[in-house]
Formats: structure tokens, C-alpha cells, sequence
């Protein structure tokens, strides 16, 4: 959800600029790699990198792949196959173990930097779909780097006309995983690339004290967008939240006329006030926010929705109180890291542990050696 908030930043850069750019997408991995299928990094002429894929890995030889495409013209697929024994592998020393299809693709303002902005469209619209970008092909039909977007209602409602291989897209729902697909048309094959695109990540913060800046940082470090509400006027300045992307004033009673709050994935409050968040907490009943956070102790959390009576029995599945995983934090820059920590498993359906048990040996893929 938040690498479509970097691309939409990406593409709103871009806008403007007359320079072409390369679009590097992963489209197919195995075994163990840096990032997975639909992460994308955007390349500069000069090399300057926007993004990373391979943490490092393969980069700069990505880099000389990206100048053939700004000579040419043409896209290209590049396959890293890092699972060989041997540590030379394609001649970089990396030591990885898994393999990686990146496609290449010459993005220019005269095609308004086509896919990123159809991306920045549903992004920004909070419309789910499914973004198909051609890879390979020989059919004149469908070109190699052309993109369409399908939006989810079309998916469920089978509403594909426009969209010639669209029964054996039927297995690829807006939700399911990007995927790389071979397609027969005509008697000619096609490879597409399958990328579900999903509503941005974005973040509610009910509250705007001293505690809520490094929190609003750290959310906007992570690419999420950031909205800011509180009672007190004095709070809300740009000075204390440039990272903002909307600052409210407003009473909690009503937060949901100013907000659409279906559109948060998360809400965190701390207005260290029981009543406001109290408050607060009422006006999110209705919601179907997954994610609400309380500041405090459980006891203050178990106070509050029991204050709620009915409203705060509808909350209770989806409240955590005290919010953020247990990392041992004091500070205000260690809470708001446990905050931001303890949301993103939650919302990925991970426990939070450490990925290997204390004294295993255990290398971060693709680190130099």
C-alpha cells in the first residue's frame, strides 16, 4: 500500500520535467530476494536512482542495462539468477540466492510518464484494480510496455469486454498477488504483468501534541500519508508538521464530516485527554478503519470502550491498547518506531518476532560480504 504513495510522490516530481526517465519493475522472483514482484525503482539518465531492488545487489549493472533503453527506446526484460553455487554469478560477486526478472521500460513526459501516472490516478482516487503492463509480445496488437488499468468492479463484475484475455484473468483478482502470465492470442504468445494496485496507506492521528511529530515523521519515512486532527488550534502549524499532508481543527464529534474515515488503514490517538478520546473513539465506531491504537496502559483502553458501552464493544476487535510492539521504548522517537512497527504486522498479519532466534547466524539477503 505505501510504495503507491512513494510512486505517486514520484510522479508528481516528474511532472513538469521534459527528461526521460527508466521504469524498473520487478515482475518475477525465486527463492529469497530483496524486495518481490511489483517493486519498482525509477533511473535517471545519469544513473541517479529513485528506489531500490536489489539492496545493493545489482543495481549499478541494472543501471547499464537502463542506458540501452534510453538509447533505443525499446523495453527489456533482465534476469538475475543468484541461486548458483558459484559466487561469481553474471560476473558481480553477489551471493544471493534466489532470481529476479526485472522489466525496463522508457518513461517520457509526452506520454505523461505512462504507467506512473495511471498508478498517481488510482492512487489518489482510492480505486482498487489491477494495472497490466505488457513485458513480452509479437502480436501488433499489444505492444511491449503498454499498460491498461482495470478497476476492481470491472474484475468482480466479469465487465472485461474491452479486455482480450480477460477469462484466463479471471484467476487474477484485484487482491491476489502480482504475477507474471503467458497468454495465447491469436496463435501469439504474450507475457503479462499482473500488478494489484490498492488503496494508499494512510494514517490518522488523533491528537497533536509533542508525541505526534515523531510519529507523523516516521509514518511519511515509511511512505504513508499523514492526517493530523485535533481541538487545539495553537497544535496544528506547519512549522511543527511539515511532514503533514492535512492538518484539522476540529471538534471529535465531527470527524466524520471532514473525512472519508473508510480511507484510513490506521488511526492512532493521543490527545492524552480520556474525554477527547473518548470522543474520538465514538466517531470512529462507524468506520471500518482495521487498525485503532490507544496511548496508555490497557486498563485506560478497557476504561474507554467500556465507556462506549455498545459503540466500544463494535471497536473492541480492531482496538490496541497500549498500541505498538514491545521493543522496549522510552522516548518519543522509540514509541513512535513501536507504533509504526506494531501497525505495519498487524496489517501484514505477522507477529512482530525476530526473524531468527537469538544466537542462529542469520545475513540480511543480499548484504556485501
Amino acid at each position: 500500500m505505501s510504495k503507491i504513495n512513494r510512486l505517486i510522490a514520484a510522479y508528481r516530481q516528474l511532472q513538469g520535467q521534459n527528461e526521460p526517465f527508466v521504469l524498473a519493475t520487478i515482475v518475477e522472483t525465486a527463492g529469497s530476494t530483496y524486495q518481490k514482484a511489483g517493486a519498482r525503482m525509477l533511473i535517471a539518465r545519469g544513473g541517479e536512482l529513485n528506489g531500490l531492488l536489489g539492496g545493493g545487489c545489482f543495481e549499478g549493472d541494472l543501471v547499464e542495462h537502463a542506458r540501452s533503453v534510453f538509447e533505443t527506446g525499446a523495453a527489456k526484460t533482465v534476469f538475475y539468477d543468484m541461486r548458483s553455487p558459484d559466487d561469481e554469478v553474471w560476473g558481480l560477486g553477489l551471493g544471493c540466492n534466489g532470481a529476479v526478472r526485472i522489466f525496463l521500460q522508457l518513461l517520457t513526459a509526452a506520454d505523461d510518464f505512462s504507467p506512473l501516472n495511471i498508478i498517481a490516478d488510482a492512487g489518489e482516487a482510492h480505486q482498487e484494480g489491477l494495472l497490466v503492463t505488457i513485458c513480452e509480445s509479437d502480436h501488433p496488437d499489444f505492444p511491449v510496455a503498454h499498460s491498461l488499468f482495470l478497476p476492481a468492479s470491472s474484475i468482480e463484475d466479469r465487465q472485461l469486454s474491452s479486455f482480450p484475455f480477460g477469462a484466463t484473468n479471471q484467476q487474477t483478482t484485484h487482491r491476489g498477488k502480482p504475477r507474471l502470465e503467458a497468454h495465447a492470442i491469436g496463435g501469439q504468445t504474450i507475457k503479462a504483468f499482473y500488478d494489484p494496485i490498492q488503496p494508499s496507506s494512510q494514517l490518522l492521528i488523533l491528537g497533536a501534541g509533542d508525541d505526534a511529530m515523531p510519529l507523523a515523521q516516521c509514518a511519511k519515512a515509511l511512505g504513508w500519508r499523514v492526517s493530523i486532527a485535533d481541538h487545539r488550534p495553537a497544535y496544528l502549524n506547519e512549522t511543527r508538521f511539515p511532514q503533514a499532508d492535512l492538518l484539522l481543527h476540529l471538534r471529535p464529534e465531527t470527524l466524520g464530516r471532514h473525512l472519508n474515515l473508510n480511507h484510513f488503514s490506521a488511526a492512532v490517538l493521543m490527545t492524552h485527554n480520556i474525554d477527547h478520546d473518548r470522543r474520538f473513539l465514538a466517531a470512529l465506531a462507524d468506520s471500518t478503519i482495521p487498525f485503532v491504537g490507544l496511548l496508555g496502559p490497557a486498563h485506560r483502553g478497557e476504561r474507554l470502550l467500556q465507556s462506549l458501552e455498545n459503540v466500544g464493544e463494535r471497536l473492541r476487535e480492531r482496538t490496541y491498547g497500549p498500541v505498538g510492539l514491545d521493543i522496549g521504548a522510552e522516548t518519543p522517537e522509540e514509541i513512535a518506531l513501536s507504533i509504526m512497527a506494531g501497525i505495519h504486522a498487524e496489517l501484514k498479519d505477522r507477529s512482530g518476532g525476530q526473524l531468527s532466534p537469538r544466537g542462529s547466524v542469520y545475513l540480511h539477503d543480499c548484504l556485501p560480504r
